[in-house]
């Protein structure tokens, strides 16, 4: 079977162009909580839709915001968690170290940005995908009520087309 560059494995649909439409998850819930100890803690969903074509996945962006005033947004990663996931159900697709070699600061929010895997969304499909995060085996108690969000900026997450096109 001839295939067109840029296309990969897993793509069904060659040489066929289409669209990824990204949205919050119903699940992970907002507001989840996270216990000392834990091992890959949901903390966001991102539902992935591709429409025309097929659409192999291959990186997710992050921004790591602290909401709780008197805290930094560093903190996610210096004093709360040490790993961060992209799952898809319980399969781990890729998985980072939180820390200053891997989150990177942008104007005055910190990014980590997840490579590494690939994940194929069947045209006229969807899949969510499920960030989750390994926290540390303790923290200081100062941090026991605050609370920090994962969001996906514009273009946060970027697929690749049967026409080899990246989506975003």
């Amino acid at each position: 079977v001839p295939t067109t560059p840029g296309t990969s494995v897993g793509i069904t649909t060659p040489g066929v162009e289409g669209t990824l439409t990204a949205t919050l998850g119903s699940s992970p819930a907002s507001g989840t909580k996270v216990y000392e100890g834990g091992s890959k803690v949901g903390v966001l969903g991102i539902k992935l839709e591709a429409d025309v074509s097929d659409i192999k996945v291959e990186r997710v962006k992050l921004d790591l915001d602290n909401v709780t005033s008197g805290n930094s947004d560093q903190q996610i990663y210096t004093k709360i968690a040490n790993t961060i996931y992209v799952m898809d159900g319980s399969t781990v697709l890729a998985s980072m170290p939180l820390d200053a070699t891997t989150v990177v600061k942008e104007g005055s929010d910190y990014y980590i940005t997840i490579t590494g895997f690939s994940l194929v969304v069947p045209k006229g499909t969807t899949k969510v995908l499920t960030i989750a995060i390994d926290p540390k085996a303790s923290w200081d108690t100062a941090y026991d009520n605050d609370s920090w969000s994962f969001t996906v900026p514009a273009n946060g997450v970027r697929g690749v087309d049967g026409a080899g096109i990246n989506q975003y």
